[in-house]
């Protein structure tokens, strides 16, 4: 064992070197350094919200406004600066300029079109919360019962079927997005390196002092390692930024989201990296890869169609739940379910045990495809002989 695993090593030694050395592979990794690092930075540069809202109005606030906005943004973090004009047009004027971020005039709310957060809404609600108190102490009731209707609790929010958090369900969603590229480009690289080596016949030279086995391992361990690098360059920087700051957006769960999606990668590449490894060894020329690998590609691609229709709307449905315990298609879905902060414990821990076994199954498979169709040179192998009883000559 320790002869073959020195032998492995070698192959994926070499072929690490080669791929480390090229201008590619450290252009793309400088680009993913620069992603991940700027999906950091530039909410923190970009974000400067310091949870203040201004509230144009024509005279000073009136004290039962200040004390109905007070009541309606207590617990939330939101501070309300009153800034006085002189009249109604200067109101509106101030929220066009910039000056407010809204303005109350009478029964008229005027707020900013790029203001994408609930300030207007509240301020309408503290209006609502007020002008009611005021009709129901006209109608007899006391202050002490006026107080308690207003302290009456809505119903309690619980989210059936959805995302418990929007925030971390999104973040999940672009975990899917980044494992279905690493998987499709790592694999698409596997095939292509088998099929130049067989094409250029070093696997010929090869093959007379290393088994079929240890080339196969040693490509698939260096592409693979590569591509995790270069995941890890990506997603490093973003869980960091998640666990040192709120500037990004994203809750600390996503932190863990990220980790999660590596091991998932993992396990999606270890599923699918032998098949497309035996794919490669499938053609004699180099530029037939795509067509070789179509089937594969198709899989991916259904993998990552489900996850974003049925896991990201639905994360309960019966199509999301099945497709992220499937072995073929859980390493693309489950990520994106996971996120929703719906899924049990079972489910998970069920997907990648079973993606897993999968996983040692296909190589198995695609070992005994990769080892036959290397013998098969000058035309593009045939299932039927990689598939055959004996080896063919």
């Amino acid at each position: 064992m320790s002869e073959w695993w020195r032998g492995t090593r070698l192959v994926a030694g070499r072929a690490m070197t080669e791929t480390v050395r090229s201008r590619s592979f450290r252009v793309v990794t400088l680009i993913l350094l620069l992603i991940g690092t700027a999906g950091v930075v530039l909410p923190q540069v970009l974000g400067g919200d310091d949870g203040t809202r201004a509230l144009a109005m024509v005279g000073p606030a009136p004290e039962g406004l200040v004390e109905s906005l007070d009541a309606t943004t207590a617990g939330s973090g939101l501070e309300v600066e009153y800034v006085e004009v002189d009249s109604s047009d200067a109101a509106r004027q101030a929220v066009e300029g910039g000056d407010a971020d809204a303005a109350l005039v009478g029964d008229t709310l005027y707020a900013g079109s790029n203001l994408t957060d609930t300030f207007p809404g509240t301020v309408a609600q503290a209006v609502t919360m007020l002008e009611t108190s005021e009709r129901l102490a006209d109608a007899g009731l006391s202050a002490e019962q006026v107080a308690e209707l207003q302290q009456v609790s809505p119903p309690q929010l619980v989210r059936v079927g959805g995302a418990e958090d929007a925030d971390r369900a999104g973040a999940g969603f672009l975990v899917g997005i980044v494992l279905y590229l690493a998987v499709t480009f790592a694999g698409s690289a596997i095939a292509t390196s088998v099929a130049t080596e067989k094409a250029s016949r070093i696997s010929e030279v090869l093959l007379p002092v290393l088994r079929s086995s240890q080339i196969l391992v040693g490509t698939v361990l260096a592409v693979g390692l590569a591509t995790l690098a270069q995941l890890l360059v990506l997603l490093t920087p973003v869980a960091v930024g998640v666990r040192v700051t709120d500037e990004i957006g994203l809750p600390e769960a996503a932190a863990a989201d990220l980790a999660l999606g590596v091991v998932w990668f993992v396990l999606g590449f270890a599923l699918f990296a032998f098949v497309f490894a035996a794919s490669g060894a499938m053609v004699d020329k180099v530029q037939d890869v795509g067509g070789t690998i179509a089937p594969i590609s198709i899989i991916l691609i259904a993998g990552y169609m489900l996850g974003v229709v049925f896991a990201a709307q639905d994360s309960d449905g019966p199509v999301a739940v099945v497709a992220s315990i499937v072995p073929v298609t859980a390493p693309l879905v489950m990520p994106i379910r996971w996120a929703a902060g719906t899924v049990p414990v079972w489910q998970l821990v069920l997907a990648m045990v079973l993606t897993a076994a999968t996983a040692v199954l296909l190589a198995a498979f695609a070992s005994r495809v990769y080892r036959r169709a290397l013998l098969i040179t000058g035309r593009r192998a045939k299932w039927s002989e990689v598939l055959g009883g004996s080896t063919p000559a």
